[in-house]
């Protein structure tokens, strides 16, 4: 008896075709929900001139995954996984015309509504089409593919991520209606490779028989009896809370305190993508315990926020940025990679359902509090605050032994 690593099998397996389009479509997808993260904020801080509204309408983009949970157990019972991603898609890039009006628009509270509610839509047909992805990965893939599809799909989607940074900057500079304009097209172009996406067959087969409640019941019965999965949400909860506040952070620093053009916040986003892209190429082949990883990368990333309040050069502030996303790239894959192979298919959507809602709807509250601290005190007591939780939560995840042991490689025991 010996132990035999699948990492040569896996590299011989080609990645099946219907992943690939899904990862063609959440590049197209990726690249123009991130352009719309930071036009909104730009635009939103510019109509409102007010960094707690701005707050507000980012951490409004998160408020659906509320109710991720109940989207995750519909996703699990249809068979029409396909129509329903059209659908969202389509959705999304109507809601975005909401923003034309707030700009024609001149009454400051008509203003904010319009973009609250747009905001609030395109979250939510986010979150379902989130969902959707998770399922497909886990139906696309073998077992031995996950952390190479994970690390392909993480590499892909920061580079899409770069490309909306810089995207957000070039339109904003030529104006706003430009900017609402393209990224409803780049929306409706993301549904183009659903179309040509063939689910296996039996795979997504519609569930009757029980209902709505049960299914969800079924998902929190599921998360209570894996002590490493409750403990990732734990964790994931903490550290969605306070990164997500840099979106509003970075808009600030860039737009109201070091006076620049939006093309330097376009650089600030795309130095960060660049990192997560260049940090998935390796964490898509580390081995060993997720703590050994996890712990110290979470610890470098707070310290690298805390040297943010002393940087007054945009230059060295992309270079400690980069160094963030370098972290945040080596992070992903490997816990995406320990998440898909625990939950078993059938549950896919209603437990990602419920990372989504436990752990990202925390970012709700992020951006109204980020815009509150900045309001309130300074960008820099903002980033104190982000890197000293930060690290917090990096030395929690050494005490939470369940995930920190948690193997991120699968070896096979293999009999001679």
């Amino acid at each position: 008896m010996y132990k035999l690593s699948n990492d040569v099998k896996s590299a011989q397996k080609k990645l099946p075709r219907g992943f690939k389009l899904m990862v063609a479509s959440g590049f197209t997808s990726r690249m123009a929900t991130t352009a719309f993260s930071i036009s909104i904020l730009w635009i939103t801080l510019d109509l409102t001139n007010s960094a707690l509204i701005a707050g507000l309408a980012d951490g409004l983009f998160t408020l659906p995954l509320i109710f991720s949970f109940y989207f995750g157990a519909l996703i699990d019972r249809t068979g029409k996984k396909k129509n329903v991603a059209i659908i969202s898609t389509l959705v999304r890039a109507s809601a975005i015309m909401l923003i034309l009006m707030a700009i024609l628009v001149h009454g400051y509270f008509l203003i904010i509504a319009l973009i609250y509610s747009c905001v609030v839509v395109t979250g939510m047909m986010s979150d379902i089409l989130n969902s959707i992805r998770s399922v497909w990965t886990k139906i696309f893939l073998e077992e031995d593919q996950y952390q190479k599809g994970s690390s392909l799909s993480t590499g892909f989607y920061s580079v899409a991520e770069g490309i909306g940074y810089a995207l957000s900057g070039i339109l904003l500079f030529f104006g706003y209606s430009d900017t609402v304009f393209l990224l409803a097209a780049m929306f409706i172009v993301s549904v183009i490779p659903i179309v040509f996406i063939k689910e296996k067959a039996g795979a997504g087969k519609t569930i009757n028989g029980t209902n709505i409640g049960a299914d969800i019941l079924e998902g929190v019965r599921f998360i209570r009896r894996s002590r490493s999965l409750t403990q990732l949400i734990i964790i994931m909860i903490f550290a969605n809370f306070v990164i997500a506040m840099v979106g509003i952070g970075f808009t600030f620093l860039i737009e109201k305190v070091l006076i620049l053009p939006a093309f330097f916040l376009s650089a600030i986003f795309i130095a960060l993508s660049a990192g997560i892209g260049l940090g998935s190429i390796p964490g898509g082949y580390i081995r060993g315990t997720l703590g050994l990883v996890v712990a110290p990368l979470l610890s470098i990333i707070g310290v690298v926020f805390i040297s943010l309040t002393g940087t007054g050069n945009v230059f060295i502030l992309m270079g400690l940025v980069f160094i963030i996303g370098l972290a945040i790239g080596i992070i992903n894959p490997v816990v995406e990679t320990v998440f898909i192979r625990k939950v078993p298919m059938e549950m896919m959507a209603r437990i990602q359902g419920a990372v989504n809602t436990f752990a990202l709807s925390a970012t709700f509250l992020s951006g109204t509090i980020a815009g509150t601290i900045i309001q309130f005190t300074s960008i820099s007591s903002l980033f104190v605050i982000i890197g000293s939780a930060t690290v917090i939560v990096g030395i929690a995840s050494i005490f939470m032994r369940d995930l920190s042991g948690e193997r991120i490689e699968r070896e096979i025991q293999v009999g001679l």
